[in-house]
């Protein structure tokens, strides 16, 4: 199961505290592994950068503020979701620089908390990988990379950014590695990326030059879920 890293960030010790009690309540409800790390200053949380996933990060600290983390952050790390925390509200425009995902007041309020995580946890859409080979050499490929997955029986090719990969694997074993909030079976032999979808007409869905046509027996089930997506999933690609 992959393991979420969360970075808390506060120069003040109490609220430390408090605010790790109250995101491990939050994440404790996603079933997810974790790992919250806890840092009294920017310079701290920077030298860890590169493992974070999410990161709490106070507004108001003394030498570097939250606002020149976040900027750093963002230079190493541009995977990860910021929220930023204060108790401040004329500082909320500021953390535009650093595309924070998200505000949290002080006094730290656990559905707020929450409401933050969940939406961290939305953005993560498309992050996890999934190992293919190319040249008979493996590479990690990124699922929000694949714009769809053709069937040859006994494997399967990935076209991502115009090259192809292989992988041995049925499609019901594809089906079950691939995000299903993100892939939709249009037909015995293609799953396409919702994402990556150009247009759609008629049964038809176009990815680039390719055009697929969604079996009879799911073309409703596909345009039922391309809406949804849409709605949903589209801005956090």
């Amino acid at each position: 199961m992959e393991r979420l890293f969360i970075g808390i960030c506060d120069d003040e010790e109490i609220i430390l505290k408090t605010l790790h009690g109250l995101v491990e309540q939050a994440v404790r409800k996603t079933g997810l592994e974790f790992e919250i790390l806890a840092f009294s200053s920017g310079e701290a949380l920077l030298q860890r950068a590169k493992e974070l996933d999410i990161v709490f990060l106070d507004i108001e600290m003394p030498e570097m503020d939250g606002i020149e983390t976040g900027r750093k952050l963002r230079r190493s790390n541009s995977e990860c979701a910021i929220i930023m925390a204060t108790g401040v509200e004329e500082r909320y425009k500021e953390a535009f620089h650093v595309h924070a995902l998200r505000f949290v007041t002080k006094p730290f309020d656990l559905s707020e908390i929450d409401e933050a995580i969940d939406a961290c946890l939305r953005k993560r859409i498309g992050l996890k990988t999934v190992e293919a080979y190319q040249n008979r050499k493996p590479y990690q490929v990124r699922q929000r990379d694949i714009a769809y997955v053709i069937s040859y029986g006994s494997y399967v090719e990935l076209m991502v950014r115009g090259k192809r990969f292989r992988k041995e694997a049925s499609m019901e074993e594809m089906e079950k590695i691939l995000e299903p909030q993100l892939f939709f079976r249009a037909d015995r032999k293609y799953l396409v990326n919702l994402g990556h979808v150009d247009d759609y007409k008629n049964g038809i869905v176009t990815i680039g030059e390719e055009k697929i046509k969604a079996s009879r027996r799911r073309k409703n089930e596909f345009e039922r879920v391309y809406i949804e997506f849409d709605l949903e999933y589209r801005d956090k690609l």
